[in-house]
């Protein structure tokens, strides 16, 4: 078979998906590009506005997906520079559909697989050890850069972990375009690497010590893949991903603010985070007693846990918004106690200053990378990737540990049980001589259940002291 016959192969399935496709149980999984989409979605939104929002976001060409649809409604999709203008256009020519959110929905192969981020990731890995140096491309030469690099795949050290994600690889343009955009940036650093490690599923003997623990940080080693060189050495990249250099930067940080593997027992004492803590367990309390009227000192932890996962998204977000939310009170509260301290814990650990102290052996480098591209329009669009180094970056940092560092909510943006807030979240942002360099963000992705996350994005004047 050709590649010719492979990508008419491939064109055919995508359209036999899209002409049957069916609700999943991801939520925002569903692609919709055209009217007959529209037709095809199982929805109950306004259909004849909805086809009117496609019109109009195809004209802007964000994305060959605009919208990602799902049981919550639909996602807009690669929108992240023009969230004001769409909203605005929305509200004045399609006033009743609702617009649940901006972001990249759960979209992958046949429109109802969700692609997992470590598939990037391996797909880095494999065009780097292919020495893959290219600029834009199109479907054609994609496909066939695609089954080159399901080749060498089980030849990354790691990928053994997860042999399903080969199969991600298949018509996974936008990961590609990144992946072709990161692999150039390696390249560059590393000119011929003769292996490649995924960690994504632990550290091999070969690269096992320059992951230790670091003040008691757990893989505080955050490279997602490690690239030896014909030098000897090892370099690790720690990967992110964007489908435009003009679109917001990807989030630096996702991950619990409590917990086993939360990030506030490695900045602050261990006498602030267990208050924390037990101000969450108080939140829960009031919420079993106000939704249920039950005595929640008389129930198993356990079972508390499965009440609160029976309340809806809605009333949860409604007991949030509260004003006896203790807990995010309580966070509020204390990061603002310790802000100083906090703000430069926080950001030593969002950029790993301490890899200098791996580094210094001489055998390993690490940078921060972020592979810019997308497909669109028929094209594998390709930008060049941002990569920083260690030195680089502590440089940079040098410059904010030296200015007047403040932490404070986020300018415009109400706490979650503030009157009028919009969001059960709780907003900071860290300022630098008054500029504005990193905003902050507190809350639930997912389960209420689970720890609520710290998310943490690079405004453009933090941007301004790495040039």
């Amino acid at each position: 078979m050709s590649i010719r016959d492979i990508v008419n192969q491939t064109r055919s399935v995508k359209k036999l998906d899209l002409k049957n496709k069916k609700q999943f149980t991801e939520a925002f999984n569903v692609p919709i590009q055209k009217d007959s989409d529209v037709d095809d979605f199982d929805t109950k939104l306004d259909k004849t506005q909805l086809k009117s929002l496609v019109k109009y976001l195809n004209k802007l060409k964000l994305d060959d997906i605009p919208i990602a649809g799902g049981p919550g409604g639909i996602k807009i999709r690669s929108a992240q520079d023009k969230e004001s203008e769409i909203t605005k256009w929305a509200k004045e020519n399609t006033p009743d559909l609702k617009i649940s959110g901006f972001g990249q929905g759960s979209i992958g192969k046949g429109g109802g697989v969700k692609i997992s981020e470590s598939t990037q990731e391996l797909m880095v890995a494999a065009l780097v050890l292919n020495k893959v140096k290219s600029g834009n491309i199109d479907e054609v030469e994609a496909v066939k850069m695609i089954e080159d690099a399901k080749k060498v795949y089980n030849k990354i050290e790691g990928a053994s972990g997860r042999p399903d994600l080969v199969d991600q690889f298949n018509s996974n343009f936008n990961d590609l375009a990144t992946a072709i955009s990161s692999s150039n940036a390696i390249l560059k650093v590393v000119p011929n690497p003769v292996k490649a490690y995924w960690t994504g599923k632990g550290w091999g003997p070969d690269i096992a010590k320059y992951n230790p623990p670091v003040g008691g940080v757990k893989d505080y080693n955050s490279s997602d893949i490690v690239v030896k060189g014909g030098d000897g050495k090892f370099y690790g990249f720690s990967l992110k991903k964007k489908a435009r250099s003009k679109d917001v930067d990807p989030t630096l940080i996702n991950k619990p603010i409590t917990g086993n593997v939360g990030i506030l027992k490695d900045i602050l004492g261990a006498r602030d985070v267990a208050q924390i803590e037990k101000s969450k367990q108080l939140f829960f309390d009031y919420v079993i007693f106000q939704h249920y009227k039950e005595n929640p000192k008389k129930i198993d932890p356990k079972e508390k846990t499965k009440m609160i996962g029976k309340i809806t998204q809605k009333q949860m977000g409604i007991y949030l918004k509260d004003r006896k939310n203790t807990f995010f009170r309580r966070v509020e509260s204390i990061l603002s106690k310790n802000a100083e301290d906090f703000v430069k814990s926080f950001i030593q650990l969002l950029f790993r200053t301490k890899m200098k102290g791996i580094e210094d052996t001489g055998e390993f480098k690490f940078y921060l990378l972020t592979g810019i591209g997308r497909f669109i329009g028929g094209t594998v669009e390709v930008e060049e990737a941002e990569n920083k180094d260690t030195p680089s970056t502590i440089e940079a940092l040098t410059k904010i540990f030296n200015s007047k560092l403040e932490m404070k909510k986020t300018p415009g943006k109400l706490q979650a049980w503030e009157k009028g807030a919009g969001a059960a979240k709780v907003f900071f942002s860290i300022f630098s001589d008054g500029a504005k360099i990193i905003d902050l963000e507190i809350r639930y992705k997912g389960s209420y259940t689970a720890n609520p996350q710290f998310q943490a994005v690079a405004t453009p004047d933090f941007k301004k002291i790495f040039k």
